[in-house]
């Protein structure tokens, strides 16, 4: 009986310390513009590469994705809203865009300017 309490001691601290490291410092953005570039060959697998703008109050972000787009696979572009304000996070080299159902995106900073 003690291993299980310890055990389960041991799994609710560990599953608290995940959930704190999951938090975001969200703030409000807006994606004003996405395109795409669809990046095949003969010789290359396909590779399609979206593009957004990401504007907040003192920053412009130039962010990617890229997926491979596979008629076996639901690998496919997000769910982003263009010009809606919509919940961002940024950290490091990344750019966390909760998508129309909520879910998290990841996007590469490709380049950042001041607004200023």
């Amino acid at each position: 009986m003690k291993k299980f309490t310890l055990l389960l001691f041991t799994m609710t601290v560990l599953v608290a310390n995940a959930s704190l490291a999951n938090t975001r410092n969200w703030i409000a953005g807006r994606v004003v513009d996405a395109s795409e570039t669809d990046v095949s060959g003969e010789m290359r697998v396909p590779k399609n590469t979206m593009h957004y703008t990401i504007e907040t109050d003192d920053m412009i972000y130039f962010v990617d994705f890229t997926y491979k787009p596979n008629q076996h696979t639901n690998n496919r572009p997000p769910d982003i809203a263009v010009n809606v304000l919509a919940k961002i996070a940024v950290e490091g080299k990344h750019v966390y865009v909760l998508d129309v159902t909520g879910r998290e995106v990841k996007l590469h900073i490709v380049k950042k300017t001041s607004k200023k």
